[in-house]
Formats: structure tokens, C-alpha cells, sequence
């Protein structure tokens, strides 16, 4: 889960170099905002179920006394 995470973490980080390139604004910066949106919205849910699945197996390791 952890390698979807940093797939789609090198994703959006590519994005950003691309909206750099643009004057903010611009039509070519907008264009490229639901693309952000929607990695960032990808990105969220990846990271929430990685999450999800850390604390499950934390919560299965016996209790250490």
C-alpha cells in the first residue's frame, strides 16, 4: 500500500514541476487543476487506507507487557 502511496505522492509532485511552468492564471495552469484535484483526492484515499491498514495490524499484535 505504501508503494501507492509514494506512486501517487511522484505523480503529484510531477504535476506541480508542470504548474510551475505556468503563470498562474493562465488557461494552461487552470487546465491543469482537476488533474491536481483529482490526485489529491486519489492520494487521500490511498493514504487513509494505508493508514486504515497500519492501525488494523497494530491492533492485531499481542500486547506487550
Amino acid at each position: 500500500m505504501l508503494d501507492e502511496v509514494e506512486e501517487y505522492s511522484r505523480s503529484l509532485e510531477a504535476l506541480r514541476r508542470r504548474l510551475r511552468r505556468h503563470k498562474p492564471g493562465s488557461p494552461a495552469y487552470h487546465d491543469l487543476l482537476p488533474e491536481v484535484s483529482v490526485q489529491l483526492d486519489v492520494l487521500k484515499l490511498k493514504t487513509e487506507h494505508a493508514s486504515q491498514a497500519l492501525e488494523e495490524y497494530e491492533e492485531s499484535l499481542p500486547e506487550e507487557s
